[in-house]
């Protein structure tokens, strides 16, 4: 499993809610010239139309396999400038962030959280004065400010995680990220 595969199950849950999502490919090739086109740097991976609302963008991430934190600087510059512009002129930016885990011989997809951006920059805010990544749980072995304030994924992302039924993965009621469904 890998970030195309949680970029694919964002993008599926959104199509089931109602919204247009086009998933941003890292390069296209032109048709004419076979030339690869690659799209603006710091692009979003997709971009979320909304026939009854605004247009937000998803940056996607993952927590690899055996990664115990997020380290920050994986959110490039630029992808950090693109979403804090779309932000300023008033769009709606979020990060999407599965945490991969082994199971056997196979990997799966543990957590999925759906971020705004303003929230992550706050979460970022806090954590950044300790260390610059946020552990999935602050437990034995990781800095003990971040244990005694409860840094770390799964507390502070807990009203933004995604829920898993059966199969789909879905926004669990009264969740605090994208405007209401369009169906």
């Amino acid at each position: 499993m890998k970030e195309v595969d949680v970029r694919r199950k964002i993008f599926r849950m959104l199509r089931l809610m109602g919204y247009w999502p086009i998933t941003q490919t890292d390069a296209t090739i032109c048709p004419r010239c076979k030339t690869k086109v690659k799209p603006p740097i710091g692009r979003p991976d997709i971009l979320v139309l909304n026939p009854v609302g605004r247009t937000a963008v998803v940056e996607v991430k993952v927590l690899r396999r055996n990664d115990a934190s997020f380290s920050f600087d994986r959110i490039s510059p630029e992808q950090r400038r693109w979403l804090d512009k779309w932000e300023a002129d008033d769009g709606l930016g979020y990060i999407a962030l599965g945490a991969i885990r082994p199971h056997k011989s196979k990997d799966y997809l543990e957590h999925l959280w759906l971020v705004d951006w303003y929230r992550w920059k706050e979460i970022e805010g806090l954590v950044s004065p300790i260390q610059n990544s946020i552990p999935l749980v602050a437990g034995k072995g990781m800095r003990r400010e971040l244990q005694v304030h409860h840094y770390d994924l799964t507390t502070l992302l807990d009203s933004w995680q995604v829920q898993r039924f059966s199969k789909e993965w879905k926004l669990p009621a009264g969740h605090t990220v994208l405007p209401q469904e369009v169906h």
